[in-house]
């Protein structure tokens, strides 16, 4: 067997594993990796390291697989910590491949020294510095096995140049099994006796409510949440990556907006795969009734710590939990549950909110500068039911999310408790590989695209054709809250109505200038028809404030 750099046996494994692509800068660190990379291995070559892991969880995220980026040593390693945090707490499938100088240099201050593996250890599954050649297959193998494994996550591999251009023969890779002979992970179900008291306490229940996550998504249980809540007449919220499992203008289903008179109300309450985190209010009152009795179901140990007090506590598939649900509610049903009372509730609360909704958008429909909400409601009106929609700016997403009627779990990306900016750059080209012939649409406000922008030219050079919507309030957050929030600090705000548009445009991008509401429908049009990477630059009015700062206030003062 001839031998060969360890760079070209991970190409290998990469192939093996169906990774079509990886994303990154180049650096001599690892160019013997990169040099083994051919037409069946495409490398998308960027502005700046960050976009490697947002690509990555934009891949991940909408097919399931993993994405696979790098960096060279120290800087090119460093410029990746905050795409890969985002994945962590995103629960986004990410493998990072991180160069490094020459092992036997450690502390002598070679040139871009870094230690990747100890940077990254607290916000990834696991960080490995390999440090023998022989061991590469097994820990790239395992790092794309563990990427996917519930919860999700990313996963770094560093590798010293030493290590990775080193002369091998792939026979001698140590515990290398191929692909195609790793058989699927078995997953989990529960045990009967649980279920059945699990349904009898839904059948009993006046008032009971499922909440559905990120597991929703990750398990592939659309089918059966929607299945069971119709059988049980249970209204269902669903949320994270979960959020559309059940279709958000499903009778039964409820949404952020307005779930605290719901989950307050309810007597049993079922999470199915999601965290109890910030987004939740950590499952506490007021939102959260804590006299209900509570059901936990997920594959992860940390979903199920949630501080409720709790009646059921399964650590199992929740696909396969919903099924055997299903399969025991009809064989335990007699007569549909009678919950007119309750399921009414559920309905006017929806109905207040959303006319509530209807009326405000209505009246500023006219306004000039365009208000952000009929912006945000003009956007969702437009979009196919298939698109891919990426919140990302602070402002504009606080003022679409509720305004969005999720009609499939992954529809909406969002950045967890992670509230970043800028991700949405990245986010978009991977999403929209991930999802070819679908619309993408990235809510990006302006001081991400300070922080990231310049990727729209890597989307650009690669024919990538997502439509960024950029919120250009010229401000972070808005200049108004600052004069009250912090009237004595320097101001917040950025040149005004700085004109992007025209920036993009010498890249090769679609471009438009929105500053009328009438605008911007026929700006959406133009963009998603043209097929290229698009940025519509929107000047909207930036004294109306995001509805998440009142709601942040609020909850400080309870």
């Amino acid at each position: 067997m001839a031998e060969v750099r360890a760079g070209k046996i991970l190409v290998k494994i990469l192939k093996e594993a169906g990774v079509k692509f990886i994303s990154g800068i180049h650096g001599g660190h690892l160019w013997p990796l990169l040099s083994a990379l051919d037409e069946d291995m495409r490398m998308l070559h960027l502005r700046h390291e960050q976009s490697g892991p947002y690509i990555s969880d934009g891949w991940g995220r909408t097919t399931g697989r993993p994405g696979v980026c790098f960096g060279t040593a120290g800087p090119g390693m460093y410029n990746m910590v905050p795409g890969l945090a985002h994945a962590f707490l995103c629960k986004s499938p990410v493998v990072a491949i991180a160069g490094q100088h020459e092992a036997f240099h450690d502390g002598w201050a070679p040139f871009q020294e870094g230690y990747g593996e100890e940077v990254c250890r607290s916000f990834t599954k696991w960080s490995k510095r390999i440090v023998d050649p022989r061991t590469m297959t097994f820990h790239l193998q395992k790092a794309l096995r563990d990427a996917v494994a519930y919860p999700p996550g990313p996963v770094v591999l560093e590798i010293p140049v030493n290590v990775l251009g080193r002369r091998e023969e792939d026979t001698r890779q140590v515990g290398y099994i191929p692909t195609d002979q790793c058989a699927d992970m078995s997953k989990a179900a529960a045990d009967p006796n649980l279920i059945e008291k699990i349904v009898r306490m839904f059948i009993e229940a006046k008032s009971p409510a499922i909440i559905g996550g990120d597991g929703i998504y990750w398990s592939g249980a659309s089918e059966e949440l929607r299945e069971l809540v119709e059988l049980l007449k249970v209204p269902v919220i669903t949320r994270r990556m979960g959020r559309g499992a059940v279709p958000e203008a499903h009778p039964l289903a409820f949404t952020g907006a307005f779930r605290r008179p719901i989950l307050n109300g309810a007597d049993v309450i079922a999470v199915f795969g999601l965290r109890m985190s910030n987004l939740e209010h950590y499952g506490q009152p007021p939102t959260y009734n804590h006299q209900a009795k509570y059901i936990l179901v997920s594959e992860a140990y940390e979903d199920l710590e949630a501080r409720v007090p709790t009646a059921v506590r399964l650590m199992a598939n929740p696909r396969l939990v919903l099924r055997q649900m299903i399969e025991c509610a009809r064989d335990l049903i007699k007569t549909p549950p009678e919950r007119a009372e309750w399921l009414e509730l559920v309905t006017t609360t929806k109905e207040a909110a959303r006319k509530k909704r209807v009326e405000m958008v209505q009246g500023v429909r006219q306004a000039r500068p365009i208000n952000p909400n009929f912006l945000a409601q003009e956007v969702v009106d437009f979009l196919d039911d298939s698109a891919t929609i990426i919140l990302d700016s602070y402002s504009m997403a606080g003022f679409t999310t509720d305004k969005i009627d999720a009609k499939f779990a992954g529809q909406v990306l969002d950045a967890g408790t992670d509230g970043g900016v800028g991700h949405s750059v990245g986010i978009a080209i991977g999403a929209q590989m991930g999802r070819p012939g679908k619309q993408v649409l990235a809510l990006l406000g302006d001081g991400g695209i300070g922080i990231a922008g310049f990727d729209i030219e890597t989307a650009s050079r690669y024919k990538i054709p997502a439509v960024y919507l950029l919120f250009n309030n010229s401000s972070w957050i808005s200049t108004e809250f600052q004069k009250t929030a912090l009237p004595k600090v320097d101001s917040w705000g950025m040149l005004p109505d700085i004109r992007y548009d025209k920036m993009f445009a010498e890249v090769g991008c679609h471009t438009e200038f929105v500053t009328e509401p009438e605008q911007i429908r026929p700006a959406l049009e133009r963009s998603f028809n043209s097929g290229k990477t698009s940025l519509i630059n929107v000047i909207p009015d930036n004294t109306v404030l995001p509805p998440q700062l009142g709601v942040s206030q609020a909850r400080a003062r309870e």
